[in-house]
């Protein structure tokens, strides 16, 4: 099965794409081959570099594929069509839905789509030509080491997707608790480690997502979270349970944040809750769900 990535710089759509070419060499049924665009390979944290998958350095035709996002143009771009091919299609983002894109232009040629929330799914389904499945989006996580929620609040503002929103809200907050601004992209370690040296994460969505993996990863952090709504974020992120959705706007996000400087209580309970519904969110639950679809998929026959 033919896994295509064209790698300009980490993300989490590309961190997801590795769990599924992960999941895919552990079933038995595919075997993953891994073609990336030339210096895709080189670039830092790539999560390719790795996998141990077979690498190709030409396109060619292959039995089954598994594409994403743009991928479909690589495949054009080399005259190479699927034909009657197996393929599956992983919808990370509500773009797709979106008439008059290239995204939106792919939903109509045949493939499985998993959607990895089921507000993605919702969005395609009308325009897709094939079936649709969710399979929320799982995290593994080896924790950095954690603040302790006893201490004074400090708090993370990611907004590499908003940065001038969160230059906006740090100003708000100045005086209220030691800050951590982040607008510019980092090593997912770095990421981590410093979700988990905050006690309060402000985390910036751009408006519409599929999902929106940081809230989780701070969630399985224990880390209290403010985060506005983005659609595919609602399936984990159940205001004042999980977390605090206040409006999308930078006085909003920083009056939440400020509460929960000022109630520890509340800061360890959101805390506790976004754990339990982290722990739901594995890796393992989300490898069966896709090695399930998978097994009925390619009927069962090793490629």
């Amino acid at each position: 099965m033919l896994f295509t990535r064209d790698f300009t710089g980490f993300s989490g759509g590309h961190l997801k794409h590795h769990d599924y070419l992960r999941h895919t060499a552990a079933s038995g049924l595919a075997t993953p081959v891994l073609y990336q665009t030339p210096g895709s390979a080189g670039r830092p944290c790539n999560p390719f570099a790795h996998c141990g998958a077979p690498q190709i350095t030409t396109l060619r035709p292959f039995p089954a594929y598994f594409l994403a996002g743009m991928d479909w143009s690589l495949l054009d771009a080399a005259g190479i069509a699927p034909g009657a091919a197996p393929v599956i299609n992983l919808i990370q983002g509500l773009r797709h839905a979106e008439p008059g894109t290239p995204l939106f232009g792919y939903l109509a040629r045949p493939a499985l789509r998993i959607c990895v929330s089921q507000q993605a799914a919702d969005a395609i389904a009308p325009f897709a030509n094939g079936p649709v499945h969710a399979i929320p989006n799982g995290i593994e996580i080896t924790p950095p080491p954690l603040r302790p929620l006893n201490t004074p609040a400090r708090i993370l503002i990611g907004g590499v997707k908003n940065p001038e929103m969160a230059h906006e809200i740090a100003a708000l907050l100045q005086g209220e608790a030691e800050l951590d601004l982040l607008t510019a992209m980092c090593p997912r370690e770095e990421f981590l480690a410093r979700m988990a040296a905050a006690s309060i994460c402000i985390l910036l969505p751009l408006p519409a997502e599929g999902f929106f993996l940081p809230p989780l990863e701070a969630m399985a952090l224990g880390r209290a979270v403010v985060v506005p709504g983005c659609t595919g974020n609602r399936g984990f992120c159940l205001p004042g349970e999980t977390c605090l959705m206040p409006e999308y706007n930078a006085a909003s996000l920083s009056a939440a944040a400020r509460a929960l400087v000022r109630n520890p209580a509340q800061r360890a309970a959101l805390a506790e809750s976004g754990a339990k519904m982290a722990a739901n969110h594995t890796l393992a639950r989300e490898r069966a769900a896709y090695l399930t679809l998978l097994h009925q998929f390619l009927n069962a026959s090793p490629l």
